[in-house]
């Protein structure tokens, strides 16, 4: 072969080299710190006025965010005073604006006004403390309290949402004795629409959501009595109220049962906490983690 084609061969391989190689590269990188990226998404719940915050964290920033979730909960469980728990609950709030997780347009001292005003309902409602701790059911309950947790087959909706419910169950007892049913069925049907699409709503931050479901009920059709599947929610919950130190591990359902919500699939949401105001953390593992404070909380 001729020097002077061959050289020009050459050169064209090498021109072609340096333009297509980085171009493989990129791609190869690209696709495999994809495949190492976690997104964990944050949104502030029962207020308005805040958008959400996805961030894609390497492995190793999201086995650190898992540690401190992990020492958190042991500091948490170490808390003998209401003190305590507010100093960690802020702690928490700079923690998560370290890997930039704060709701979006929050700012680290909106976050911590957010997080801690139950602190400020506990002083408030405190005259009520002797009357609320007579309940008999208080081991199972906590009011006006700081509260955080870790949990799946979890669901947080809102009181209209709720509303509708409890309407829906309401109509559909009077359905099962009414001699003309099909008017209450159709209001039901309609109910069950409006229900959903508060649902969505509050999905997407248009309406605050202030109430959390833990664990479900799902009903089979086509049997008579129709057979019911029970999920449990699990992990952990920590509260400090007016009742004092409360906290629940393992698996559990909410227990606020006439505040249960369901949705048009037959799928009953136990709802155990009420009046939630603070911060959501949906991490990869289908885990949530909610930071803030409640009117009621209700587990068993």
């Amino acid at each position: 072969m001729d020097m002077k084609k061959l050289r020009a061969i050459v050169i064209i391989f090498l021109f072609l080299s340096v333009i297509i190689a980085p171009s493989i590269n990129f791609t190869v990188v690209k696709a495999s710190t994809d495949d190492e990226l976690v997104e964990v998404t944050t949104q502030a719940c029962g207020i308005q006025g805040y958008g959400d915050t996805s961030v894609k964290l390497t492995r190793q920033q999201y086995r650190d965010l898992q540690q401190y979730l992990v020492e958190f909960r042991a500091r948490l469980n170490q808390t003998t005073t209401k003190e305590e728990a507010v100093f960690l609950f802020n702690e928490a709030v700079l923690e998560l604006d370290k890997y930039r997780l704060l709701p979006k347009g929050m700012s680290v001292e909106q976050a911590h006004r957010l997080v801690i005003v139950g602190y400020q309902n506990i002083l408030a409602m405190s005259r009520y403390k002797t009357r609320l701790s007579d309940y008999q059911l208080s081991n199972n309950s906590n009011f006006f309290c700081l509260v955080a947790g870790e949990t799946n087959v979890t669901r947080l909706h809102g009181y209209f949402e709720t509303g509708c419910s409890a309407l829906s169950y309401f109509l559909f007892i009077l359905y099962m004795f009414a001699k003309e049913p099909v008017v209450l069925l159709d209001i039901i049907f309609r109910l069950e629409t409006i229900r959903n699409l508060c649902h969505k709503l509050n999905s997407i931050r248009i309406i605050g959501t202030g109430n959390i479901a833990f664990g479900t009920c799902s009903g089979t059709g086509g049997h008579i009595p129709p057979f019911y599947h029970y999920e449990s929610a699990g992990g952990w919950i920590a509260t400090q109220g007016l009742l004092g130190k409360k906290s629940w591990n393992g698996s559990f359902y909410g227990r606020l049962l006439p505040l249960a919500t369901f949705d048009s699939y037959g799928t009953i949401y136990y709802t155990g906490a009420i009046g939630f105001l603070g911060i959501k953390l949906k991490q990869g593992d289908e885990k949530l983690f909610f930071l803030g404070s409640a009117f009621h909380v209700k587990i068993s």
